[in-house]
């Protein structure tokens, strides 16, 4: 037995040239509830490795403590707890965006993220926007123009059945 589960190759073309495709089933009425779950599971995970020391901000990244902002004028000893607090922010910065990988993959039922952020974190700024944003923007419409098609295709079909029982 063969089975389709309906996945569509998607390309992407990168500003720098580059090309990819990514690969999932828009029309899978699961998509939007796994994308609103995978909302929600972000939120709890990255809520979970929140640690004391460190304000994890909405975009995912670390408030700079304000006892980073004088390094010059710092002891050994200070470099020493300040490189630990650095390594410590890295590491939740990392935690929060394989979080996020993870997430996506989940929601589209495929690998995703290792081609969409290839080049960048998702939380980049680029062009005044993260690229995670930028990347739903832009594959939201077109999981709508295909919905829109496979709801129109349904009703074509469900009415010429239904015809040959109503006439």
């Amino acid at each position: 037995m063969k089975l389709s589960v309906g996945k569509i190759a998607f390309p992407i073309e990168f500003d720098n040239g580059d090309k990819d495709v990514i690969y999932f089933n828009p029309n899978d009425p699961d998509l939007a509830t796994r994308l609103m779950g995978s909302r929600k599971r972000i939120d709890e995970k990255i809520n979970a490795i929140k640690s004391e020391d460190f304000e994890l901000l909405n975009d995912g990244s670390v408030e700079i403590p304000k006892d980073m902002e004088s390094f010059s004028e710092m002891t050994d000893e200070q470099h020493e707890a300040l490189v630990k607090k650095a390594e410590q922010m890295t590491k939740v910065m990392e935690e929060t965006k394989n979080i996020i990988y993870e997430e996506l993959n989940f929601a589209f039922d495929s690998d995703i993220s290792s081609v969409v952020f290839k080049h960048c974190s998702p939380f980049a700024v680029v062009n005044g926007e993260y690229f995670i944003s930028q990347f739903l923007t832009a594959i939201t419409p077109e999981i709508q123009k295909y919905a829109t098609k496979a709801s129109t295709d349904m009703e074509k079909k469900m009415s010429k059945h239904l015809n040959k029982y109503t006439k």
